[in-house]
């Protein structure tokens, strides 16, 4: 990917500064927004373009929605701003989309009624079920949250890819530790494959090759973003028969308590709701009475896949 450039999808009339902002931010970052402003910033761009600027010319799209459905070419049962996100899922470009805090006052004069704000509700609806969506507030926190997903997905596509036969790159290694100064220091360079397997290895066995893991979904509760499921694996088995108990604590917000846990259906975890990240920590019994202690950033990177 050369300089990024960003489709940015939106109704026009009511999110115009919104939009101002959310461009200025993108120039700042380097990428190049493709945008409505070309057609003269109306509503009633022409499609077809729309559609050709997203499919031959973008490499990311950000979809913007509040309480206008857009409008509704005629010949067609669905507005602009559909089919611009169609048009994106079609060839599978990245999609952030972002919508308005319910809560968020807004001019009655920017709000649909009848038709389309149904249409506008079966719309957003459709994108919550396949997108992890981020609300917004103002026009400035909308800009930073979009800078924010579209700069750390961007950086993760550069990341050095690795794998076997893949040339390693030493990162400077060698000259970041000689800069250091401690004579004493262990060099990273000086651990062999052997040490790594032995470190790999060493874990397996203290875990006794259980771990944890989560997955995340557009949470069903009011106030919350998402509903968190935290649960046991097992290296290479689907085995958990030789553990009595897990018990998992999640901190302050769960008034400190401990969430224990036995096998289900071959199953051991939890699932809550939340509204950000945090730490879960989890002591393992196993039924010989060792115990061991895992734990797991509960972090919300998936939200930043773009959809499903």
């Amino acid at each position: 990917m050369g300089v990024p450039r960003v489709f940015l999808s939106s109704t026009f009339t009511d999110l115009s500064d919104y939009r101002t902002s959310v461009q200025a931010a993108i120039r700042q970052f380097g990428a190049i927004d493709v945008s409505m402003e070309h057609f003269g910033a109306r509503d009633q761009r022409p499609a077809a373009e729309c559609i050709r600027l997203i499919k031959e010319e973008s490499d990311l799209f950000v979809g913007i929605y509040a309480h206008r459905y857009g409008f509704i070419p005629k010949g067609s049962d669905i507005s602009i701003c559909e089919m611009e996100y169609l048009a994106a899922s079609e060839i599978s470009l990245p999609r952030f989309i972002y919508t308005i805090d319910e809560d968020q006052p807004w001019l009655p004069a920017n709000i649909d009624d009848g038709m389309q704000r149904e249409k506008l509700k079966a719309f957003k609806e459709a994108l919550s079920q396949r997108h992890i969506c981020q609300s917004f507030k103002n026009k400035d926190g909308l800009a930073a949250q979009v800078v924010a997903d579209v700069g750390r997905h961007i950086t993760t596509q550069q990341l050095k890819k690795v794998g076997p036969g893949i040339p390693v790159n030493d990162a400077g290694l060698e000259s970041l530790i000689n800069n250091i100064g401690f004579e004493s220091a262990q060099s990273p360079v000086a651990e062999t494959e052997d040490d790594w397997n032995i470190r790999r290895r060493k874990t397996y066995e203290r875990n006794r090759g259980v771990f944890l893991t989560h997955i995340i979904y557009p949470s069903k509760r009011p106030e919350q973003d998402f509903d968190v499921y935290i649960y046991l694996i097992r290296h290479k088995s689907e085995s958990l028969d030789d553990i009595q108990l897990a018990e998992f604590f999640l901190g302050p917000y769960w008034e400190n308590r401990t969430f224990p846990a036995i096998q289900q259906n071959g199953f051991i975890g939890i699932s809550t709701s939340a509204y950000g990240t945090f730490l879960c920590v989890c002591r393992v019994t196993f039924k010989d009475g060792q115990q061991i202690y895992l734990d797991r950033y509960i972090d919300f990177e998936m939200r930043r896949t773009a959809g499903v």
